[in-house]
């Protein structure tokens, strides 16, 4: 079944473009210390505001620091707060979903309109709530989306168990006398995997857009921290004579969202046959 489905990824020429870009971007987060030419927070007021040059290829900010420094070091970031944002939303909305699905009755009813509730407020309305609560950082941003995402994985996983637990292996598991957990664990949650990958990919794209909107506003990193938003935030201030500084982040940013976006469409085709271009 991997084998197949990695096959079928694997032909689709958009993912295959996709899935390099996520690398690219996951090695460039891991071995960030190795890769940039100057720690992140290293400033030289001297180099202050230079253009991009053999010494500097992306340019410096008003501090003189590295931009290409410090968005190496801000894929680390990014990749921090999308992988544990999504574990987050993930987690408590395959829970809420499985629950909701598996019994039905008065307990669906309550998951579905928590679901209904988080929707009713736009995305970044919501988020810019909890931050307010929490207050402003990394570790408020991962909280805010995932609190933020969950409805979507929990009305996924809620439709997937309404359609299997009517089942013929589900109804023999009942009959033989498992136990809900089990059949949740054995029979239901590993059959509902396939949309649950393909809604993370994508979600994590969706993660990255906001922590940047969050990070603009300056609810995410704090300095001296580099952050893709932040960088954007900053350099709005020296649009019209320092455009590299929004510029470089800006394609980083734009570049990574499309990988998973890519990724994500590739999976969706890889993992239901019906949806396969012939």
């Amino acid at each position: 079944m991997i084998r197949e489905v990695l096959h079928r990824l694997l032909r689709s020429r958009n993912a295959v473009i996709g899935l390099l870009i996520v690398l690219a971007f996951l090695l460039m987060a891991l071995l960030a210390p190795v890769l940039a030419p100057q720690r992140a927070e290293t400033q030289s007021l001297i180099d202050a505001l230079k253009t991009p040059n053999r010494a500097y290829p992306l340019g410096t900010d008003e501090f003189g620091r590295c931009v290409l420094s410090r968005v190496i070091y801000g894929a680390r970031v990014s990749l921090r707060i999308a992988l544990l944002g999504s574990a987050i939303a993930l987690g408590i909305g395959v829970f809420l979903g499985a629950i909701a699905g598996y019994h039905g009755g008065i307990v669906d009813y309550v998951v579905q309109a928590l679901v209904d509730i988080s929707w009713a407020f736009p995305t970044i309305l919501l988020a810019l709530a909890i931050i307010f609560i929490l207050g402003p950082g990394l570790q408020s941003i991962m909280i805010a989306v995932g609190l933020v995402y969950w409805g979507a994985y929990a009305r996924l996983t809620r439709g997937q168990f309404l359609v299997l637990r009517e089942e013929e292996y589900v109804q023999a598991a009942r009959a033989s006398g498992a136990s809900a957990f089990r059949i949740v664990i054995r029979h239901l949650l590993p059959n509902s995997l396939a949309p649950l990958i393909v809604q993370l990919s994508l979600g994590i794209g969706r993660i990255i857009l906001i922590e940047a909107s969050l990070s603009f506003l300056g609810l995410g990193a704090q300095p001296p921290i580099p952050s893709w938003g932040a960088m954007l935030s900053n350099g709005r201030l020296y649009l019209m004579t320092a455009w590299w500084l929004t510029v470089f982040p800006g394609v980083a940013i734009m570049i990574v969202v499309l990988g998973f976006n890519l990724v994500g469409d590739g999976l969706r085709d890889a993992l239901d046959p019906r949806l396969r271009r012939v």
